[in-house]
């Protein structure tokens, strides 16, 4: 009797998922389940496509919660997209050796963590509108070459100066901060002066001149 009901809820899913797929709602076939993990529309358990170079899990319905361990298993993933779901921390990505684009946009991240596995070949960090705080944890990524962390909790600009260790990094995006809001113009001198490898902030290209006067400017 508990498997015919375990069946039924299954094909029900299924069938809500389709009609959902089909309206064009959704984009994914993996939702999550209630539990936490991410399953495929039959109700079982999503190990993932072994050789997926990019893993969409955008907007889920109902939103991801977590980061399952599951989505370790994607050796291939070079482009893992999270973006606009519920998820609260960073989960241990270290087994995605090939892993250049994380995009966590639009979560409810407090602090980055658990991204030193990535070290060697993280390039492109997505985390615009989260709750970030502090910008520890990101000293390890070494080829780090766009970040984005607009629309966070950042108060203190001098946090920006951790990203000088990133000496591979270019481009910033980090308006939309608390630290903007007494003087955009200013914060975005002192970024400049605090990160010195960037080209480009908040989408705008960094010139000689300003990068001279920025320089010139005490604390």
């Amino acid at each position: 009797m508990q498997m015919e009901r375990e069946k039924a809820k299954a094909e029900m899913k299924a069938k809500e998922w389709a009609e959902k797929k089909a309206a064009g709602a959704l984009d994914e076939d993996m939702p999550e389940d209630a539990d936490g993990q991410l399953h495929n529309p039959d109700g079982s358990v999503f190990t993932g496509p072994k050789d997926a170079k990019k893993v969409s899990l955008i907007n889920m319905v109902p939103p991801i919660s977590k980061m399952d361990a599951k989505l370790n298993d994607l050796p291939k993933c070079e482009h893992l997209a999270l973006s606009t779901n519920s998820i609260g921390a960073i989960g241990n990505l270290s087994a995605l050796r090939e892993l250049k684009i994380l995009s966590l946009s639009r979560n409810n991240i407090k602090a980055i963590s658990k991204l030193d596995g990535l070290g060697d070949t993280l390039q492109q960090l997505w985390m615009s509108y989260n709750s970030v705080e502090k910008l520890d944890g990101l000293s390890n990524l070494r080829k780090l070459r766009v970040f984005y962390v607009a629309q966070n909790n950042i108060s203190d600009v001098k946090e920006f100066g951790k990203l000088a260790a990133n000496k591979a990094l270019e481009e910033l995006t980090a308006v939309g901060n608390p630290c903007y809001e007494a003087d955009p113009a200013a914060t975005r001198a002192a970024i400049i002066r605090l990160v010195p490898t960037l080209k480009i902030l908040d989408a705008k290209r960094i010139t000689g001149e300003e990068r001279e006067e920025s320089e010139s400017k005490q604390e």
